[in-house]
């Protein structure tokens, strides 16, 4: 067994110490300052008939009247299960690294166990619970990763090239389950976008804001954005339909999406421009520096 890099357990140990301290006199004006922003947000979603939210992956359109949650606009049923089905590919990724990187054996077994068990009954339920067009290519793919987690189990050594050629021999069925499922997942959520807009007053939902909740990774070519973007119309990109960065939960979302509104209304007051603090305030040297502006989305143009 190979052990983990030396001290991956303790990084926080060789970290610098926080700045400002509550002892540190500038540090207390920034938390008085910063406390006022806080109040200020944690009205503003209270003044605001009518916003919505959507946790990315989930398929359910929350309705937010004056900063509560009222209603969800939720999917069929399916759809969630597809969802958690598609997600038998990270968890087998992520088995196949422990293994291969070989850290803890107790550990990668164990993984290995808890994926062939789940491998097994997703097999059951592929037949049991998908649509016919969706649950073969599915199957196939189940089975390709069942027959990987067998060979763990068995005492097999993990190697390098092992799970991209298992993933390659199934790979038109792999992009055949996805593209259903994204064609499932836009549709479901397009009706949900729809039915929040028909049982909205029109003067609220011209003011609507939409947040999209997820990790950056998330961000580009996002479904949830297409599909609201069909509705709201792409010219709301950015202005009214935002995704919002790293809000993991319906809780999140509210706060980030009632800190946009607070600087949108920033902007405003103290540059003329409510979208001034949509950017770093630090912006112009940024540009400068840069030699223009930009924005660092993940992956090539």
């Amino acid at each position: 067994m190979t052990a983990g890099p030396q001290g991956a357990s303790d990084l926080s140990a060789g970290m610098p110490a926080q700045a400002g301290t509550p002892d540190d006199p500038i540090a207390k004006l920034n938390l008085t300052f910063r406390s006022l922003y806080g109040a200020n947000r944690e009205q503003v979603l209270a003044e605001t008939p009518l916003a919505a939210l959507t946790l990315i992956g989930t398929g359910e359109i929350w309705r937010v009247e004056h900063g509560e949650l009222t209603k969800c606009y939720r999917p069929d049923q399916m759809l969630p299960k597809i969802k958690g089905l598609m997600h038998a590919v990270l968890g087998a990724h992520g088995a196949w690294s422990l293994s291969l990187r070989g850290w803890d054996s107790t550990a990668a077994l164990q993984a290995a166990r808890q994926l062939n068990d789940a491998l097994g009954e997703a097999l059951e339920s592929a037949s049991a619970e998908l649509p016919v067009d969706l649950a073969n290519p599915a199957r196939d793919v189940l089975t390709e990763l069942k027959r990987l987690s067998d060979g763990w189990l068995s005492g097999r050594h993990t190697t390098a090239d092992e799970f991209p050629l298992a993933l390659k021999r199934v790979n038109p069925q792999l992009e055949r389950a996805i593209a259903l499922v994204g064609q499932a997942v836009y549709g479901a959520l397009r009706d949900g976008f729809e039915a929040l807009r028909n049982e909205s007053n029109p003067s609220d939902w011209a003011r609507c804001y939409v947040g999209v909740c997820g990790p950056g990774q998330g961000r580009r070519d996002n479904i949830e954005i297409a599909a609201a973007m069909s509705v709201m119309g792409h010219e709301a990109v950015g202005i009214r339909l935002l995704y919002l960065e790293n809000a993991l939960t319906l809780a999140d979302g509210l706060r980030f999406l009632a800190a946009a509104l607070v600087e949108r209304d920033l902007g405003q007051a103290v540059f003329n421009d409510q979208y001034r603090m949509w950017r770093d305030l630090l912006a112009d040297a940024a540009i400068e520096h840069a030699g223009g502006g930009f924005f660092p989305q993940m992956g090539p143009g």
